[in-house]
């Protein structure tokens, strides 16, 4: 016989592994951050059931995500403001930038096709390409 859930609060519980929700009835209950992994859910009925993240989940990822958008501008800024010292008159100054440049471009372009910790990987060879150029 199939489970019948209609209707309750189902918040945060875990079905985790349960092999007895086929077929369960779902409709019109609350199942914000139940976590289903690898449950067996055919002919399961979610008609009208409140899914999602908790507030406080979402509150918390919003909160991440200004603070890792605030933490990328401020680098930004600072990987600019070596890449302009390639236009200032003083040659160490100027090495430091065209050093700034070298490790930045294949960073990105690791990153853009493999992924953020593709792209950290490149910069130790980077660095020591940059070093290669920028020494007399």
């Amino acid at each position: 016989m199939a489970l019948d859930f209609s209707g309750q609060n189902l918040r945060g519980r875990n079905f985790k592994g349960r092999q007895d929700l086929a077929g369960a009835n779902f409709s019109y209950a609350d199942i914000r951050g139940a976590n289903f992994t690898n449950a067996n859910l055919t002919g399961a009925n979610f008609s009208h059931a409140k899914a999602g993240l908790q507030r406080r989940w979402a509150i918390l990822l919003l909160f991440v995500s200004w603070l890792l958008s605030g933490l990328s501008g401020f680098l930004w800024a600072i990987n600019s403001c070596f890449v302009s010292l390639i236009f200032d008159s003083r040659l160490e100054y100027e090495i430091g930038g065209w050093t700034a440049l070298i490790i930045l471009i294949p960073f990105f372009f690791v990153t853009i096709r493999q992924g953020v910790a593709a792209g950290l990987g490149t910069v130790p060879g980077a660095v020591a390409l940059g070093f290669a150029f920028a020494s007399p």
